[in-house]
């Protein structure tokens, strides 16, 4: 199935379009290409109008701009709490996928899901490992990973070399991008600008414990032809792992094989332009089952029989349309068709997925305010033999920013959407039909203390509507055969108010933030493992402090990130603690950047990180029965040589202290069983080449 040549092919093919006559042309630097933060521009007047207006293009793709507002900003003039990483973060961490980034380098938690690392589960601002993914809308390039039912975004096919930064903005995102995002939005963005070389491209050939091998191309152009400027490019990436332990009855190990070709045209022409992508990925994974407790505390590697086999086919069309009407308007149309089928080939269970994602956004952007509104249309089905399966999706949303003066800044949004779930079995029950109109709000402001000193505030409305796996029942014949579905009745659409402040200092040298949040929730969504039925807490809440500091030394850097949570949830008269939700993460950082020219890489990048999550109730144990499980705790070195123009070495060793950790998930047993996960010492490695 997962065959390379046709990959190299798809890559290559690319390249016929792009003409050699052009390559010499004069292109600017990368110091002309920086974009400065704020306090480092005369004003924030004329930052706002440097990010929005003058270079928006550029402004985009930048590590230290916002772009999920309604104006683009930086995180000392933004409203928003966000957390911004830049494709030299994600370089420096010399990991090989996005599950190990957000693991291993931010206060997230991240794990795979039952083991699955191509389909990982994230979670933040307190909704617990189980069901945090739900609550995160994760975007790449304006287009939507979240599936209609509940299997996790597919982060394991995005190539981390494709990577130009990301921007993790929470409690924050329900008006702009609507469900999912009750806990936050994750911004992935790669670059698609038409301001580059006329000939680019990167090479990276990577490789690890048990025989993991990665490779990355990517090659592209931008040629100007009669007015025209053409985009081609096209991306490889190759994961393979040959796994640590057999994990089947038939002895297979835990392996990881993926292949993802993306290949883009696009051009350009005055104040319009065009991107098309197509992007074709398979994945091949066999992931480990569970074990006893007793047997993870005797041994983490233990082998395991009951795995499972999880083999993928996606394919994604994805059409972006912009015009720029004048320096204060612009127009942008997003079109995304998306398939995929799953295979589960021990279940013989064979899911085949659609979706149309449409976005149409006008903003305009005026001395003292900008607004955004739009709408989008989701239609998206999953069918199985006999059934199909739909959630469609129309919403409207209008956001605006007001610049009051150069102190202080406001921002507020509404957003209505028209919810249709739909569930036909081929006749053999009627069709089952239901429509639910949630809406989102937000309001914040951000006030500047001094050049580098800034309060912010806010307040957000978001909604969660259950996903098709929560909103329909099984219905059992007596022999326990499937004979239909019905409407649960059991369960309402989640929706909850958070209330938000902050305090934030940044510099070059210095960074530091703090902030405060609560939030009230109705209708909290939850698996209850003693009815075997999705419903709803009566009521929950969830309140956390957070803070982060950054300091360069000169001789060497630090940085440490502490969060607090608290969660509370009732069932009847009972209240409990959220599952799988530890109330402490820790993650602090020690490195140096020095120089030598002793080897032909004269830059060098040497860090120490470590990584806890305080213990835990399992996952799945929402009544708190079985009692809290044992802590997570990993240390990280990183080493990277560079000559910062053209050639990369990284070397990484993840656990470094070889620490057993494990996902602890309830099946309504007496005791959990353990999904053993980064439980023994690793290491990565790469060589890059970049031009």
């Amino acid at each position: 199935m997962l065959d390379p040549r046709f990959y190299f092919l798809f890559s290559s093919l690319v390249f016929s379009a792009p003409l050699w006559a052009a390559e010499n042309a004069d292109t600017p630097s990368e110091e002309e290409k920086e974009i400065k933060p704020s306090y480092q521009l005369p004003s924030a007047k004329e930052a706002v109008e440097t990010y929005n207006v003058k270079a928006q293009d550029k402004a985009l793709l930048s590590p230290v701009t916002v772009t999920a507002n309604s104006s683009v900003a930086d995180e000392l003039l933004s409203p928003k709490s966000v957390t911004i990483y830049s494709k030299e973060n994600i370089r420096q961490s010399g990991v090989s996928n996005l599950l190990d980034f957000f693991k291993y380098n931010t206060e997230i938690q991240a794990d795979p899901s039952f083991g699955n690392v191509i389909t990982p589960r994230l979670s933040m601002r307190g909704f617990g490992n189980g069901d945090g993914y739900q609550n995160i809308n994760i975007l790449v390039d304006g287009v939507s990973l979240n599936q209609i039912d509940m299997v996790p975004q597919q982060l394991g096919s995005v190539p981390i070399d494709s990577i130009e930064k990301i921007e993790v903005v929470k409690s924050s995102g329900s008006v702009l991008y609507g469900d999912y995002a009750g806990a936050g939005t994750i911004v992935i963005r790669t670059n698609n600008s038409f301001d580059r070389k006329p000939w680019y491209g990167s090479v990276r050939s990577g490789f690890g414990t048990y025989n993991t091998k990665l490779e990355h191309i990517n090659l592209g152009s931008v040629t100007d032809f009669k007015g025209f400027k053409i985009l081609a490019d096209g991306n490889f990436t190759y994961l393979d792992a040959e796994g640590k332990k057999p994990v089947l009855a038939d002895g297979s190990k835990d392996t990881t094989e993926n292949l993802n070709g993306k290949a883009t045209w696009g051009l350009q022409k005055d104040n319009f332009e065009i991107l098309t992508s197509f992007i074709k990925d398979d994945s091949n994974v066999v992931y480990t089952g569970p074990m006893s407790l007793d047997t993870f505390n005797r041994d983490p590697n233990a082998a395991v029989t009951n795995g499972s086999r999880n083999i993928v086919h996606k394919e994604d069309w994805v059409t972006t349309m912009k015009y720029k009407f004048s320096d204060r308007w612009n127009a942008a149309y997003t079109y995304a068709n998306k398939t995929k089928d799953l295979k589960y080939p021990a279940y013989n269970y064979l899911p085949h997925y659609e979706g149309e994602d449409h976005r149409f956004t006008l903003q305009t952007i005026q001395n003292d305010f900008a607004v955004l509104a739009g709408f989008d249309l989701n239609d998206n089905l999953r069918a199985e033999p006999g059934q199909v399966t739909e959630k469609n999706n129309v919403a409207g949303f209008i956001s605006a920013d007001y610049f009051v003066n150069e102190r202080l800044s406001l921002n507020a949004g509404f957003r209505q959407a028209f919810i249709t779930f739909k569930h036909n079995n081929d006749g053999a029950n009627k069709p089952l039909s239901k429509t639910v109109n949630p809406a989102s709000v937000n309001a914040a402001a951000n006030f500047s203390l001094a050049r580098n000193d800034a309060v912010f505030a806010g307040y957000s409305h978001a909604f969660q509507s259950p996903d098709i796996d929560r909103f329909f029942s099984p219905v059992y014949a007596p022999d326990f055969t499937l004979i239909g579905k019905t409407f649960n009745g059991f369960i309402n659409t989640m929706e909850m108010d958070t209330y938000s402040i902050g305090y934030k200092h940044l510099e070059d040298t210095f960074k530091a933030k703090a902030e405060f949040y609560y939030s009230d929730l109705n209708n909290e969504i939850f698996y209850n493992s003693s009815t075997f039925n999705d419903t709803n807490y009566d009521a929950s809440s969830k309140y956390g402090v957070e803070l982060s500091v950054y300091k360069d030394f000169a001789l060497f850097y630090a940085s440490a990130n502490y969060v607090y949570t608290d969660t509370r949830a009732k069932v009847g008269s009972q209240a409990y603690q959220i599952a799988a939700q530890p109330k402490h993460i820790v993650l602090a950082t020690l490195g140096k950047q020095f120089t030598s020219t002793l080897l032909p890489l004269p830059y060098h990048t040497i860090s120490l990180s470590h990584k806890y999550q305080s213990d835990s109730y399992a996952e799945g144990d929402f009544d708190n029965s079985l009692g809290k499980q044992q802590a997570y705790n990993a240390t990280t070195f990183t080493y990277q040589l560079a000559d910062r123009k053209h050639w990369t070495v990284d070397f990484s060793i993840q656990n470094l202290f070889n620490g057993a950790n494990g996902q602890f998930v309830d099946f309504g047993t007496a005791n959990p069983v353990v999904y053993p996960i980064n439980y023994q010492r690793t290491f990565q490695g790469s060589v890059s080449y970049r031009f």
